[in-house]
């Protein structure tokens, strides 16, 4: 594959902030990018501030992140509480420069509110602002949904949108039609508001598909990022 639709380097700034609608795969993307970082030897934290009634936590991959040598610092009591409680240890991702901050922030544009508490030190700070899209989720299934719903993030979060991550998928069931199909609408949405979509993310069996077909190569207008599902339902071992 050409070094355009490569695969996606991990060159995160400082700190690199994670948003989406409800059932996007944000804490996956999160997750996934911690780890990633934290077995190339960069020291990192990941920052699970997901207060609105969370579904899947980062602290779930706690063994997985701890055995990459990843920091995890998690709100809400530790994990073990649904509740708006944010550690006063988040004011460190500002001073840590040795370390890169991934932050997962919550679900919906109430989710981000907290970055307005932040609004001072994130003016001087290096971040990138990450909107993880799917639109395999009836809020984002259109392009006029998914704009709607980047927009009212950025609107209630204060802060800009750096680029988009095109995260559609159906967990297990999810194929080769729904990654390009999300792409199409999350390109739609990124010409709108003038960024770039940062990749396509997806699991190795699909991107090994793709990779083994020259038509489907040229079909992705993106760099790949690589995922390894670490999230699990609460029914699955």
């Amino acid at each position: 594959m050409s070094e355009k639709k490569g695969i996606f380097p991990l060159n995160l700034k400082k700190i690199t902030l994670i948003a989406g609608h409800f059932g996007s795969g944000k804490t996956e993307i999160a997750v996934n990018l911690a780890l990633q970082n934290g077995l190339a030897g960069i020291p990192t934290r990941l920052l699970d501030l997901d207060i609105v009634n969370p579904y899947f936590r980062s602290f779930e991959a706690k063994e997985q992140l701890d055995a990459a040598g990843v920091d995890l610092l998690v709100s809400s009591l530790g994990g073990h509480a649904d509740v708006p409680a944010i550690p006063g240890e988040v004011a460190g991702i500002f001073t840590k420069d040795e370390t890169k901050e991934i932050v997962d922030l919550g679900g919906d544009p109430d989710g981000v509110r907290l970055l307005g508490m932040y609004e001072r030190q994130l003016k001087n700070a290096d971040f990138d602002f990450f909107f993880v899209f799917n639109a395999n989720r009836p809020e984002t299934a259109t392009f006029e949904k998914g704009l709607r719903y980047f927009e009212n993030i950025e609107f209630m979060s204060k802060q800009k949108f750096s680029g988009l991550i095109n995260n559609t998928h159906l967990i297990h069931e999810t194929g080769v039609d729904d990654v390009l199909r999300g792409q199409s609408i999350a390109l739609k949405i990124a010409d709108k508001v003038r960024l770039p979509l940062i990749c396509n993310a997806m699991t190795r069996d699909i991107f090994e598909i793709i990779q083994s077909d020259h038509d489907l190569q040229v079909s992705l207008q993106a760099p790949v990022f690589i995922i390894d599902l670490q999230m699990k339902k609460p029914w699955e071992v």
